[in-house]
């Protein structure tokens, strides 16, 4: 990690912290100013809760009034009916029937009263009194429609007032009708029938009552008389509603008062109080909140300190880790080539040798020596994060299932192996091979601290690391993750040991017992894999190492089988080799002829570009180093196809960096070889790459 990058980490935990101060200074007032608030709302719903119950007993009262008028006025208006009734009963026994001046009298002394006839027993009308409507045709049966015939028949067989419900009277509008049966000695000698129009008629009843408040009068669900404005608020909270009954008829009344009456009883108490509480509250808030900043200043001051301390801490493990890494990679590299060169001429030079040849013996030290060597500059690159990385999408589960099937003979009768696999694991993206050596070292070092044995458990679970795993572990980002941990009930560790156990070489082994190299390949495989590693132990208690990998949505790669090659690995074709380290460019291009391949080399790209522009044959492969001065491995290939067409390519390096293939991932399409190699593992890569049909 550079020094800006660290400034940046830092920063961000400083704005953070000062982002937490400022929310730890308002807290005390807002919870202050929220008690005020709530004390205010309280106190206002009470005042509005008594105004709008004040405002409600008013109007049911009103309400009550309305119901009693119009039942006591229409009862009078039938009343008025039945004496007319007994006038006329009188007139027919007594042979006068003068009876039009008395229904001209009781329609213009009563509103509403909009016609009265007189109907004789078989329904047909023989007179009619009226005033602002067409009188309705002297003679007309009534009997004919059953709108009148049923009432009318009714009235005929009860002997009482019988009352229609809704109808469309003659004149327009609507209305009922009354119809109250005469009888003279015990015998119908007709009807005497009243028309009237609601609105008329309950607008002559309630004309003084309620003027403060909006009417409404239903007869089930039709709106037979309404007094209201232009916006009559029908549904509001203040409405009252009462059942009015007339005779056979019920209806139903809603009152409600008008707006200018609700503006009058309302009063301005309830939202001074509640403006006084919410002044209150903010002078109350503010103060608090000035002596809550004074107080916190210190401890924000404190803890920005304490916080710088431990990003610089963790910046210096970073780089110190990296700086470690970058000389052990570099070392690795070199030594990678000498290790070359030493394994070729050995090999060699035994191929050379007889059976009974005295050095043969040392010979073979010599290619032991060598390739134990190779396998430590192996685990230098892990941990330096230059390795070559096969990464594919795979399911954890699945690996340590397999991993843990070759453990038990590995580990001893006194060490008993618990795996704990979350059955719903997400899918991670490495390099298998790379993964199980993680698994393995994780083991391995778990059973060298149990040397009396123990239980050793193994667990898989989804995680999800946020930005205070990321302030810790600056590799990584903020998001989902698997977590592989290894844990053991071994003796422990302290603080002083954690700090330094991902470093190379580093051991708390007895000498000769361990190369200390273990955790940190560990270490450099999982960074490099985009996760990150984390240490919980204490002394007596054990050790659990989580390994933190990105979880991906791919579905999981199935590894393809390499190919077996048939045949013979000699070939006659031309192959172009650019390296910079002589010995090694040597050495390669001896194993390759030894096999029947012809070869042209370069010490590097500028050499091997003049090369391709001359060579007047064919070259099939191009076989380079990865990292060169100047030009790369790539590059040099972007340059080579330009000259001629066709060629494959075979990338060797030591190591492989960001800038040649992928950011130390081996990409799909390029074909690789690791140094150090000997004849036969290049010659059957080599031959592996010119029997595919892949050209660059």
């Amino acid at each position: 990690m550079s020094t800006s990058q660290g400034r940046q980490v830092a920063d961000r935990i400083r704005e953070k912290q000062m982002r937490r101060s400022f929310i730890d200074r308002l807290l005390l007032p807002a919870i202050l100013g929220l008690t005020t608030v709530s004390a205010a709302l309280v106190l206002w719903q009470r005042l509005l809760t008594e105004q709008r119950a004040n405002i409600q007993a008013a109007t049911k009262a009103q309400t009550f009034f309305v119901k009693n008028k119009i039942e006591s006025e229409l009862n009078a208006r039938i009343l008025l009916l039945n004496r007319l009734a007994g006038r006329w009963q009188a007139r027919v026994l007594s042979g006068d029937e003068d009876n039009e001046s008395d229904a001209a009298l009781l329609i213009g002394g009563y509103g509403g009263c909009q016609a009265i006839e007189w109907v004789d027993p078989t329904f047909h009308v023989r007179w009619a009194a009226s005033e602002r409507w067409n009188e309705a045709d002297v003679g007309t049966d009534l009997g004919a429609d059953a709108r009148w015939r049923v009432p009318l028949q009714h009235a005929a067989d009860s002997g009482r007032v019988t009352v229609t419900r809704p109808v469309d009277l003659q004149g327009g509008g609507r209305g009922l009708l009354v119809f109250v049966p005469v009888f003279a000695e015990n015998k119908l000698v007709g009807f005497l029938l009243g028309a009237f129009r609601y609105q008329e008629l309950f607008h002559s009843i309630l004309q003084d009552v309620g003027q403060n408040y909006w009417v409404a009068v239903y007869d089930g669900d039709e709106e037979i008389y309404g007094r209201f404005g232009s916006d009559p608020r029908r549904a509001e909270v203040w409405a009252q509603e009462t059942n009015i009954e007339f005779r056979e008829l019920t209806w139903r009344a809603r009152i409600w008062p008008r707006a200018e009456t609700l503006a009058n009883a309302r009063s301005s108490l309830p939202n001074a109080a509640f403006l006084g509480g919410i002044l209150m509250a903010g002078l109350l808030a503010f103060a608090v909140y000035m002596g809550e900043t004074a107080h916190l200043h210190a401890e924000v001051l404190k803890r920005e300190i304490a916080g710088r301390v431990q990003a610089e801490e963790a910046l210096r493990q970073v780089q110190k880790m990296e700086a470690v890494g970058r000389l052990a990679g570099g070392v690795a590299h070199d030594f990678n080539n000498l290790l070359m060169v030493i394994r070729g001429h050995a090999a060699l030079s035994l191929s050379c040798s007889g059976p009974d040849n005295p050095l043969r013996q040392e010979l073979n030290e010599i290619l032991k020596a060598a390739i134990k060597a190779s396998s430590l500059t192996r685990q230098l690159l892990a941990f330096s994060r230059k390795q070559v990385l096969q990464s594919r999408v795979l399911d954890l589960n699945s690996l340590v299932t397999q991993t843990a099937e070759l453990l038990p003979s590995a580990l001893g009768e006194d060490i008993n192996l618990f795996l704990d696999l979350d059955s719903s694991l997400g899918r991670v993206k490495a390099d298998v091979a790379q993964m199980e050596q993680v698994i393995m070292n994780l083991v391995f070092n778990a059973r060298d601290a149990m040397p009396d044995g123990g239980k050793l458990t193994i667990q898989t679970v989804n995680s999800h690391l946020d930005e205070n795993w990321a302030r810790r572990y600056p590799e990584i980002r903020p998001g989902p993750y698997v977590m592989l941990a290894v844990h053991d009930r071994g003796h422990g560790m302290d603080e002083e040991t954690q700090l330094h156990i991902f470093e190379p070489f580093f051991t708390t082994k007895e000498r000769n017992t361990g190369t200390g190299l273990g955790l940190a390949t560990v270490y450099g495989t999982v960074i490099q894999s985009g996760g990150c590693v984390c240490v919980l132990s204490k002394l007596g208690e054990g050790t659990t190492i989580q390994v933190y990998l990105p979880r991906v949505e791919e579905k999981i790669e199935v590894a393809e089988k390499p190919k077996e090659l048939s045949g013979s690995l000699q070939g006659n074709e031309t192959i172009l080799v650019v390296e910079d380290d002589d010995a090694v460019r040597r050495m390669t291009r001896t194993f390759l002829e030894i096999n029947g391949y012809t070869v042209v080399d370069a010490r590097n790209a500028a050499d091997a570009i003049q090369l391709m522009e001359r060579h007047k044959g064919s070259i099939e492969m191009v076989l380079t180093d990865v990292v060169m001065p100047g030009m790369k491995g790539r590059e040099l290939v972007e340059q080579l196809v330009k000259l001629r067409c066709g060629l494959k390519v075979l990338y060797m390096s030591a190591y492989t960096e960001d800038a040649a293939i992928n950011f130390g991932i081996l990409g799909p399409g390029s074909a690789f070889i690791e140094k150090p190699f000997n004849a036969d593992e290049l010659t059957r890569k080599v031959r592996e790459v010119l029997g595919t049909s892949i050209v660059v």
